[in-house]
This record gives C-alpha cells, sequence and structure tokens, in this order.
C-alpha cells in the first residue's frame, strides 16, 4: 500500500497516512469479500478511506459490486487499488464510477473529483478547452469575489480554497493559455492579472458555465449549514423579483450522501418542497451569507430567455461592488 501513498504525495501533493484496517472493522465485512482484498485505511483531506488491494484476478462487476457492499457497511469512502491492466479495464471501471488507483499510472476517484492519467500529467500546459474547467472557474470567482489570488503560489491558492495542488496547477495553465492572466516564476509559480473587477469579469463570463451538476426534489425541511440557498430563493435575495415557494439549494461535490434522513426523503417533481442542486464546486466558499454568490447565481440563468428573469440579471450585475 506504500505505493498508493508514493503516488499521491508525487502526483497530488498530498500526504496520506496508511494503516491496516483493524480487525473489528475487518469482522464486519463477509468472508468471500475479505479472501479477495488487503485491508487498510488512509487519511486524504481529513477524511478516512478504506482501500481494498486486489489479491488476484478481478472482474469489473466483481469490483462494483464488493466495493459498493464495502462502502455500504461502513459508509466510508471506497478505493480499490488494482494491478496492472490494459486501458479498456481501466475504462469500464471509470464508466461504473469504481473509484480505483493504480500507482504510477491512473487514480479516479469521482467522490473526491479526482480524475488523473500518466499521459496527462505531462499534457497540462497545452490544456484549452473552449468551456472553462470548474476548478479554473472557481479560481477566478474566488479571486473576484472573496480574496485576490495575484502573487501566491500554486500550494498556498491549494490550501486556501481547498482544491488538490494538482487541481490548481491545471486551471492556472488553462487561465494563463487562454490569457486571462500570466504565470509567473519557476520554482513557485504564482498568477499576475492584467485587468481586475468588471472588466475581468466582462472578459472571461463568456468562457464560464452553469456551476449545476444535477439536482434532486426533497419532501419535509432541512437545517443544514452546509447548503447555501440558490436559483430563485437566491435570485430574489439580490434583486427585486419575487421569490419562489419552493426552497432551494446548492451543495458542494460528493455531499449528497449526507443529505437527508428522518426530516428529508427523495421524492417527485411535483410533491417536493426542497430542490437540492449538486454543483461542480463548493458554492459555501464564495459567499459570506446563507446564498450562492451572485456570479455563479448569474451563471445558473444566463441561458433564460424569460424577460422578468433577464431584467432581474441585469439588476443582480449592477449592484455587486466590484
Amino acid at each position: 500500500m506504500e505505493k498508493i501513498t508514493k503516488y499521491l504525495k508525487e502526483t497530488l501533493g498530498i500526504t496520506a497516512g496508511y494503516n491496516k484496517l483493524n480487525p473489528v472493522m475487518l469482522s464486519k465485512l463477509p468472508f468471500y469479500i475479505t479472501k479477495e482484498y488487503e485491508f487498510g485505511t488512509i487519511e486524504l483531506f481529513n477524511r478516512q478511506v478504506i482501500v481494498m488491494k486486489v489479491k488476484g484476478e478481478f472482474t469489473v462487476e466483481k469490483l462494483y459490486n464488493q466495493a459498493a457492499n464495502v462502502k455500504r457497511i461502513f459508509n466510508k469512502l471506497v478505493l480499490i487499488e488494482i494491478p496492472a491492466v490494459e486501458a479498456y479495464q481501466r475504462q469500464r471501471l471509470i464508466d461504473k464510477r469504481v473509484s480505483f488507483v493504480m500507482p504510477g499510472k491512473q487514480i479516479f476517484f469521482p467522490d473526491l473529483m479526482i480524475s488523473l492519467q500518466e499521459y496527462g500529467l505531462r499534457k497540462i500546459e497545452d490544456e484549452t478547452p473552449d468551456e472553462m474547467p470548474p476548478a479554473a472557474q472557481y479560481i477566478l470567482l474566488y479571486h473576484l469575489l472573496v480574496k485576490s489570488l495575484a502573487g501566491i503560489n500554486f500550494a498556498n491558492i491549494a490550501k486556501e480554497i481547498y482544491l488538490y495542488p494538482m487541481a490548481v496547477t491545471r486551471a492556472a495553465y488553462y487561465l494563463h493559455n487562454t490569457k486571462i492572466c500570466k504565470i509567473e516564476g519557476t520554482k513557485d509559480k504564482i498568477l499576475e492579472f492584467d485587468k481586475a473587477g468588471k472588466e475581468l469579469w466582462m472578459m472571461t463570463e463568456s468562457r464560464m458555465v452553469s456551476p449545476v451538476k444535477k439536482g434532486l426534489f426533497y419532501s419535509g425541511y432541512t437545517l443544514d449549514k452546509n447548503l447555501r440557498k440558490s436559483n430563485f430563493n437566491a435570485l430574489a435575495y439580490y434583486t427585486n423579483l419575487n421569490d419562489d415557494p419552493i426552497e432551494y439549494y446548492a451543495m458542494r461535490p460528493g455531499y449528497g450522501r449526507f443529505v437527508g434522513g428522518a426530516n428529508l426523503k427523495p421524492i417527485g417533481k411535483f410533491e417536493g418542497n426542497i430542490f437540492i442542486e449538486e454543483w461542480k464546486y463548493d458554492p459555501a466558499l464564495l459567499t459570506k451569507t446563507d446564498y450562492i454568490d451572485p456570479l455563479s447565481l448569474y451563471l445558473c440563468f444566463r441561458e433564460n430567455r424569460d424577460e422578468r428573469i433577464e431584467t432581474a440579471l441585469d439588476e443582480l450585475i449592477k449592484k455587486i461592488k466590484w
């Protein structure tokens, strides 16, 4: 398992302590699972992750089912260490959204927004997709709304906004390659911006995308302080638009497993009184209020052609203190 911790250190700059799974926890697993894997735990961003190292041959379906069982029994994230296999087998694991690591080659961990491949790491300086990647958008919005990130090295940016160092590096090169900012320095690289405030927003807004990945209706109520009010509730908060009777909330990626319970149940669209959006980045770090930030809100509604919404969006942007 030391290969995993070394790989995480080299690629993501993370020091992940490893321990064997204690016998009490191991005894909770059925024998048909324990005989197939070596079990341990690592700490990633203050969260305990169960690591299952495959001992022999495997099938994608078996890994999918057994990882799901372990995750259900322990209610913890699960990462499977696999031996060297062909790319098509790894792609099948990705298609099934099975979290896995092949040390030195690839890690896919969707619950923690990690997806890296060996060949991809060498092409980082050439990445310029038309749509702004979520990490780059998150960095830029943080810079515009919360705190200037100019002159701060990548490692400290990662600590400031709780992103992985590699994610910050990729995002920084995207911003550099699209001439949104410049990367300065050699060993300690920093970002430098020629434009600021509204001028920077106007230059970059067309590349940005809605932060919403998906959403689900619920019935009941929630007092979860990790959620931020969004959608029509937020638009009514920032502008003169009338509010909506449905309660809208936004949550960070992967937080859905913590949402719900006795007082909040998933339900159909026409019966739900709460709608929770899962975002591509954490909405809570871009605002100091109970509501999502105004720029992300603008991006959520930008494609809406309702005249009332368009008027509210104009009002929203005008009220921002750049």
